[in-house]
């Protein structure tokens, strides 16, 4: 997948793309079907397919005190999008100045002159230019006057309601690690490298890689069943994220146990998956009754972890 930074946006010569656009956080089950029927379209056209995204997050730039937090890094989403075989994705850095174009402008601008696009696939709910003034209907207008189609994607459902962003955000702000998996198609997943801790894991006897994640972690504190992929291999584990009351510390962590090793792992980069959550966050009276609830933490992990790997929804 070829990405490009708007204005600098470089396609096949002669090729009028289908196009979609979006924040794409999470790149869940909705955008999925979105960018399915995106390729299906650019395959009739014999035509590039094209995502075009905004980073930062709108609502960071207009309303900040309302910015949402990120499923995903822009990096990680990049990868998610290639992996769906995308063909070229446009990131456009959002701005004030930028967010005070007309409906009208941004599709003379962007979708016209810069990408040409032939068809357009959009949500029912997608709003554009500013105030968010523009909606599919006048986007079907503006593509008679230049020349561009648009197609509606029919929405994504999970237990009767529409699969989006916010509602994945909530299910993981409650620690529903399974029910956020369940409308993204994958594990919920944070990424970072291995940082050097106080050891107290080790001299318990579950010693932890002690993750400094790259960007937000949405998970509601507690301790959840857990992989880890590291170095091209993936390893069962359980993970700990949020304070650590027992011994007085509120720095908010995230500390993964993985089962049965013992190498150095320090400076390493980890991808950790969540897959079910244990238990809150909890204050123990000693050490030693936090040991003994950790052990009965690992041995209930390792069973969901057997429960979860016959119906094939480990990493």
């Amino acid at each position: 997948m070829k990405v490009s930074y708007y204005p600098d946006v470089d396609l096949r010569p002669g090729a009028r793309p289908a196009v979609t656009l979006g924040n794409f956080d999470g790149v869940h089950l909705g955008h999925q079907r979105a960018f399915a029927l995106l390729k299906e379209r650019a395959r009739t056209l014999g035509a590039p397919s094209v995502a075009v995204t905004f980073e930062p997050h709108p609502v960071s730039v207009l309303r900040p005190a309302h910015a949402p937090k990120r499923i995903l890094t822009p990096k990680l989403k990049e990868e998610l999008i290639a992996a769906l075989a995308i063909d070229h994705l446009v990131v456009i850095h959002f701005t004030e100045e930028f967010s005070r174009a007309t409906a009208e402008e941004f599709v003379s601008r962007v979708l016209v002159e810069k990408l040409g696009a032939a068809e357009l696939v959009l949500g029912a709910n997608f709003r554009f230019g500013r105030g968010r003034e523009g909606d599919l209907e006048s986007l079907r207008k503006l593509g008679e006057k230049h020349g561009f189609v648009v197609h509606q994607v029919d929405a994504e459902a999970y237990k009767g309601e529409i699969i989006s962003s916010s509602r994945i955000r909530r299910a993981l702000e409650e620690g529903a690690v399974d029910e956020a998996a369940a409308m993204l198609g994958r594990p919920y997943f944070v990424e970072g490298v291995v940082v050097r801790g106080d050891g107290r894991g080790k001299r318990m006897g579950f010693p932890t890689a002690n993750l400094n994640v790259e960007g937000d972690v949405l998970a509601e504190d507690g301790v959840y069943v857990t992989e880890a992929t590291v170095a091209g291999a993936t390893l069962p584990g359980m993970t700990h994220v949020g304070r650590r009351p027992t011994f007085g510390l509120e720095e908010r962590t995230v500390e993964t146990h993985l089962f049965d090793f013992d190498r150095d792992l320090y400076d390493s980069r980890i991808r950790l998956h969540f897959h079910r959550r244990l238990r809150g966050t909890v204050k123990f009276s000693s050490a030693d009754a936090l040991q003994e609830r950790l052990r009965l933490d690992r041995e209930e992990a390792r069973a969901i972890l057997r429960e979860l790997r016959t119906r094939n929804l480990v990493v």
